[in-house]
């Protein structure tokens, strides 16, 4: 059902020209000061300044220079990838686009360019374009010039367009500063770590020598005898392995303080628990410490485990042995200062998961708001205030 005022049209009807691809050179060893995108620079929230790298400024390279108010879609990419778009704002100064990608402007006298960007963000765009990809390969797929003025969209009338256009970016700028906030937050505790962590800050009153050690003569390292068959999605006790996700498990094999690490993967990040927990047979679980606090020792084997990046086999998944885990050296300070440091360090990591879920939240409000606002199932207020 069209809501009352709005109409469905196709992208091809809102064109102030033809879409174009880009062209492809081949990057510069220097700075030249012109600059391409490579398809990674195409981000859910914009340009991704890492995925821009520079070029030679040769004619085609300068036919295919960004204007603001250029949107860009990527024609080639992976499944999940292809169809992203963005508007380009003018972000980068002498800019181009490369072959995976087409660009194209609309008639401002039609439709908002802001309010074209949301719709083009939406689920239902999206999927459309992600549809009409097409390709023999299952890792890159391609959409068309014709699939893409094909676009459906559901168009309400241009002020409407404009003041939804509003709210949304409204819903941006509070998500942007909730990102910032959090990117601040885990500099911060970078900086904390590699201060606490080395000795560089200490407490006042704490001046005793750190003790070198090993990892094995402080704690007892052991792995667990179960397989991921026997994890389930609503056990009672949690199930650790190598996975990001964390399982649950009818059964447990330890119960108390430990600090978790995979025993295959390529980065080897610890996890903290407390409790009763069954453990695959493939992951490590460090226990019994007496002469440490559990989340002093946590945050030093996350910050030091390039120890176990160095010392891992096997050439495509990264394997630990147990030796591995038992020669890995660490300083230890005091009790009362690794108390101490595992205080401040627990009080940072408590700052940045309220920010995550405030950045959570938000964007799933920001979601939910979006399919009412772009679909008419929501009208905004147009009257002047």
């Amino acid at each position: 059902m069209v809501p009352n005022g709005w109409e469905k049209r196709h992208l091809e009807d809102i064109l102030s020209g033809p879409i174009r691809n880009g062209y492809s050179p081949l990057p510069a060893g220097v700075d030249t000061g012109y600059w391409i995108l490579s398809l990674a620079a195409l981000g859910d929230d914009g340009i991704n300044l890492l995925g821009v790298k520079p070029v030679v400024p040769n004619v085609k390279v300068m036919q295919t220079l960004l204007k603001s108010g250029d949107f860009l879609v990527s024609r080639s990419n992976t499944p999940e990838k292809v169809g992203r778009s963005i508007l380009f704002k003018g972000e980068i100064e002498n800019c181009s686009y490369p072959d995976l990608m087409m660009r194209f402007r609309v008639d401002e006298n039609k439709v908002d360019p802001l309010f074209i960007e949301q719709k083009l963000k939406s689920y239902d765009v999206r999927n459309y374009l992600r549809n009409s990809a097409a390709g023999s390969s299952r890792s890159m797929v391609k959409i068309n010039k014709k699939s893409l003025e094909k676009t459906p969209l559901l168009l309400p009338p241009l002020e409407e367009q404009k003041k939804i256009a509003q709210v949304l970016y409204a819903w941006d700028k509070v998500i942007a500063t909730t990102k910032k906030l959090l990117t601040i937050s885990e500099k911060q505790k970078r900086v904390l770590m590699q201060q606490l962590l080395t000795g560089q800050r200490r407490f006042q009153n704490c001046s005793k020598k750190w003790e070198m050690v090993f990892l094995g003569d402080i704690a007892k390292i052991t792995t667990g005898s179960s397989n991921r068959q026997d994890s389930t999605l609503e056990g009672e006790y949690t199930f650790f392995d190598r996975s990001e996700d964390i399982r649950s498990s009818d059964r447990y094999l330890f119960d108390g303080e430990a600090i978790i690490v995979p025993g295959e993967g390529q980065d080897f990040i610890p996890k903290y628990f407390v409790g009763k927990f069954d453990l695959h047979q493939r992951t490590y679980a460090i226990m019994d410490f007496p002469t440490c606090d559990g989340k002093y020792l946590f945050y030093a084997i996350h910050y030091f485990r390039a120890h176990f990046l160095s010392q891992a086999v096997g050439s495509t998944v990264k394997s630990l042995r147990l030796p591995m885990f038992q020669k890995m050296k660490l300083h230890l300070p005091t009790l009362a200062e690794q108390k101490k440091i595992a205080s401040i360090l627990s009080c940072a990591d408590q700052e940045i998961e309220l920010l995550q879920q405030k950045l959570h939240h938000l964007k799933q409000e920001k979601k939910a708001l979006v399919q009412q606002l772009l679909t008419g199932k929501r009208r905004v207020n147009m009257e002047v205030a």
